[in-house]
């Protein structure tokens, strides 16, 4: 890697708030799923999703692929690829402010929306049914939610789209979600314990 490498290293180390032994490990995972370009899109991901969890959820593959891709250019570079991993496992209240309205904005147009939010939150609901009650033995598109589970998942999601829509216009832009983030802890907190959940770390292993 030469000098350079080790000039990177250090720079996303310090970004990422990760160590070296971490990033080498995440080296060769990269390695393993990134195109032979050195670069990671949205359908090698997928791929990867498929493998390990025996079906796709789109929003779940939507959410990690939006936190991956960082700029926004439609593929994951090394770099990128370490401040995920650097924000799942050393994620704090305020790394939340950060990630969390590019997790949300589920086909990047800018705006959260009602259907958006109810589809992460019911992403993680099925997660954790897949963790808890289906022991990881059950493809994750297999998993099925009671139409009571639907119902609560939903009013759940809604209570928190109105806290974050204050002005009533049925989305919610950048600014003003970053505004009442930033001011509420509440919203912080809760945003912090829905996004993605701890099984996404285990998608680097």
């Amino acid at each position: 890697m030469g000098n350079k490498g080790s000039k990177d290293f250090a720079s996303i180390a310090a970004n990422s708030r990760l160590d070296e032994k971490d990033l080498k490990e995440l080296l060769k995972t990269f390695q393993k799923i990134a195109g032979s370009d050195g670069l990671l899109d949205k359908a090698e991901l997928k791929a990867v999703i498929e493998k390990k969890y025996g079906g796709i959820d789109p929003t779940f593959s939507n959410i990690l692929f939006n936190l991956f891709d960082r700029n926004n250019d439609k593929t994951v570079n090394f770099s990128e690829f370490c401040l995920a991993y650097g924000y799942l496992v050393n994620r704090s209240l305020d790394d939340v402010i950060d990630v969390s309205f590019r997790c949300l904005d589920l086909n990047n147009d800018g705006f959260i929306s009602r259907s958006e939010m109810r589809a992460v939150v019911m992403m993680n609901k099925k997660m954790e049914k897949y963790v808890k009650v289906y022991n990881r033995e059950t493809p994750i598109d297999k998993i099925q939610l009671l139409p009571i589970e639907v119902s609560k998942i939903n009013q759940e999601a809604d209570e928190l789209f109105d806290l974050l829509d204050k002005n009533n216009d049925k989305q919610v832009s950048k600014d003003e979600f970053l505004q009442l983030v930033n001011t509420d802890a509440e919203i912080k907190r809760r945003l912090t314990s829905m996004l993605v959940k701890d099984e996404s770390v285990d998608f680097f292993k």
